[in-house]
């Protein structure tokens, strides 16, 4: 599968393992990553440094001392990181396109087999899975058990009204069709079932590409960072009347 990397996989190919994380070689791919490492991720620590300060108001000490939490926090961040990183690997190979449509215009072709026979959007328990990493590691209760909530549901709203209905005009009914059969985040039995075996969702396979990618929709990078600063100030507000409850 060591081939696969020179270019994107054919529409009826599913992508090995190996290929898959090879592809972060590819600009199209590691331009998404950048995006998590130099925006998301940053915006996530903030948080967490808010949210200490909402639980010294609170009165709210660590759940898990150092060094545990060092540990297992890490050890989260890298299993949910190494899962977006498979994730998006078998997304642009299979789909001839970037993952991201705000950075370099999305896939051109369905993906409804492997990871994407479970959930529509299986990058999403590997980046909340990061982002709780990186809450144990500061030990705030305060953002494992308010922000963080927020935190997917923020994840939530933007894939299903930013990313979905991009799709919904690129692949029509096809994608109608895949949404009906497939849940957002929380597989069905019938959908593990399928991908045990091997089935694809809605039978896209072979399908023919929607040509070349379009422009990267820059509107939802821009949503994305809104929503994102929002969220920050939000729980900034929440830290200052924290500190004004302590006081």
């Amino acid at each position: 599968m060591a081939a696969a990397v020179a270019g994107p996989a054919p529409a009826t190919g599913r992508p090995g393992f190996w290929a898959c994380l090879a592809a972060i070689r590819r600009p199209e791919l590691y331009r998404n990553f950048v995006v998590h490492l130099f925006v998301m991720a940053p915006g996530v620590v903030a948080m967490c440094l808010l949210a200490r300060r909402v639980d010294a108001g609170l009165g709210l000490g660590r759940w898990i001392e150092l060094p545990a939490a060092a540990w297992l926090g890490a050890a989260m961040v890298g299993l949910g990181g190494f899962s977006v990183w498979y994730v998006y690997g078998y997304l642009f190979l299979a789909g001839q396109g970037s993952p991201g449509t705000h950075v370099d215009g999305g896939p051109t072709v369905l993906v409804d087999h492997g990871p994407y026979t479970l959930i529509r959007h299986p990058s999403v328990p590997g980046k909340f899975l990061a982002a709780a990493g990186v809450g144990v590691i500061f030990g705030s209760p305060s953002f494992l058990v308010g922000f963080l909530p927020l935190l997917l549901l923020y994840s939530l709203l933007t894939n299903r009204y930013l990313q979905e209905p991009l799709c919904d005009q690129r692949f029509g009914e096809l994608y109608a069709r895949y949404r009906r059969a497939v849940p957002m985040v929380v597989p069905r039995p019938s959908g593990v079932a399928r991908w045990l075996r091997g089935q694809a969702a809605v039978d896209a396979d072979g399908r023919p590409s929607v040509g070349e990618p379009p422009p990267a929709a820059r509107f939802e990078l821009l949503w994305y960072l809104l929503g994102l600063a929002g969220m920050i100030l939000l729980f900034a507000s929440l830290a200052l009347l924290a500190s004004g409850w302590a006081g």
